[in-house]
């Protein structure tokens, strides 16, 4: 009986995992990919970068965040390819 419980739960997680990739990682890291080759680096740059004010950053956020899931496997993706487009990259200033 508990190795029928075993193999039941290990059969659910290889069903959830396998469910999960093809509904939230792949098409994540394809959404990732497309904004780093179709979205130019200046417009991110303008929109999310050091100079853009924080009303117009925070509303270009909510607003492409209705493209993605809210689970962190989605979002890691999705960001690392907006940070890898200029997104929050500032210049370095030394304070002496």
């Amino acid at each position: 009986m508990i190795f029928e419980l075993v193999v039941a739960g290990l059969r659910a997680v290889q069903e959830y995992v396998a469910l999960h990739v093809l509904t939230c990682l792949i098409p994540a890291f394809l959404l990732a990919g497309a904004m780093v080759a179709f979205i130019n680096k200046e417009v991110i740059m303008a929109r999310l970068g050091a100079a853009a004010s924080k009303p117009a950053s925070f509303a270009t956020a909510t607003g492409a965040s209705f493209f993605v899931a809210a689970c962190s496997c989605t979002v890691i993706p999705v960001s690392s390819g907006i940070y890898y487009s200029g997104a929050g990259r500032r210049r370095q200033t030394f304070c002496r």
